[in-house]
């Protein structure tokens, strides 16, 4: 069975021309544009239904030459679901590749079944989900939740976050993506027991005598195999990554005598790893159980992904907190 998996992320949009907390689109709400060239104003309801409107727009295979991949979103493939809480969108995005000649071989005969020019794609479906947090009380929400399937090594997020923008755009909106909470990521991970390895890194001298005989030590890394973490010692740690996760600063008190983190993660055959001064550079995946894949149904995937996305709701700032 081929691995599949999703990648999360959030994302938001600002409006051109406004500043301040203005400049930030509230997504449960009306969004009007003057197009002055035709004189006419645009009327859309919610963020929900401007997704709904890309999907409409994007029918037909596109090429782009520069990067040799093609794309569309299927017709008439995308569901609305509103729910209490939340109301979600999802469709299904055909990519792939071309620009390189292969001969497409059986495994088992070794017998060469087709040669593919460079002309041709290889052209995948792929899941994709819009989620959105509905308002609660005073708060609006400002940010959403997108997850992209992922099969194999292949991938839609940059691809259609690159037509998103630039269909956006002309609703004079600019579609921004960001990480969902690392913090609650980890968390997830060590509570499901992925947690290999633990190391806490030093870049100042270590007081051990025996360092004394080296011109330089370096960076001292203190490492603990399958770690067993003590749920004081896991607190203080997580209030670390989650202050850096929202104001990407990384500040670790001073009495620690550790200055960076990184955290080892077995997930299946595939190790990820984390550094606390690296952050910006993590990309939440996760992997499609097999019980999921196995029905061959792309509603229980579907429904898997909103369920990932709703799990990391809890953890995100989708507004003011001063309107909760």
């Amino acid at each position: 069975m081929t691995n599949s998996g999703m990648l999360v992320c959030s994302f938001h949009f600002r409006e051109r021309y406004q500043k301040g907390e203005n400049c930030f689109y509230e997504l449960n709400h009306p969004h009007i544009v003057e197009d002055e060239d035709e004189g006419i104003s645009i009327h859309i309801d919610n963020a929900v239904e401007m997704f709904k409107l890309f999907c409409e727009a994007h029918p037909d295979l596109t090429d782009d030459e520069k990067k040799k991949k093609v794309f569309c979103v299927q017709n008439g493939s995308y569901t609305k679901y509103d729910e209490a809480t939340y109301t979600a969108l999802s469709f299904v995005v055909k990519s792939g590749s071309y620009g390189v000649e292969a001969d497409i071989t059986d495994k088992n005969t070794r017998k060469v079944n087709y040669h593919r020019s460079a002309n041709e794609s290889d052209v995948k479906d792929f899941l994709c989900v819009v989620y959105i947090p509905k308002d609660a009380g005073k708060l609006r929400v400002r940010k959403g939740i997108f997850v992209f399937q992922s099969i194999g090594n292949y991938g839609v997020k940059t691809i259609t976050t690159e037509k998103m923008r630039a269909f956006f755009a002309k609703f004079k909106l600019t579609l921004e993506t960001r990480s969902v909470s690392i913090s609650a990521f980890l968390e997830k991970l060590i509570a499901e027991g992925n947690l290999y390895k633990l190391t806490l890194i030093r870049n100042s001298l270590s007081s051990n005598p025996a360092d004394s005989m080296l011109i330089s030590t370096g960076r001292e890394e203190q490492t603990f195999i399958k770690p067993h973490l003590q749920p004081n010692w896991l607190t203080k740690m997580f209030a670390i990554f989650n202050k850096a996760d929202e104001t990407g600063l990384v500040e670790i008190p001073d009495e620690e005598s550790y200055e960076d983190i990184s955290m080892q993660f077995k997930l299946g055959k595939s190790v990820r790893t984390v550094r606390l001064r690296n952050l910006e550079k993590v990309s939440i995946v996760e992997d499609i159980p097999d019980h999921i894949l196995a029905k061959n149904n792309p509603k229980f995937v579907i429904d898997h992904m909103i369920a990932t996305a709703n799990s990391y709701k809890e953890r995100m700032v989708w507004g003011d907190p001063s309107e909760v």
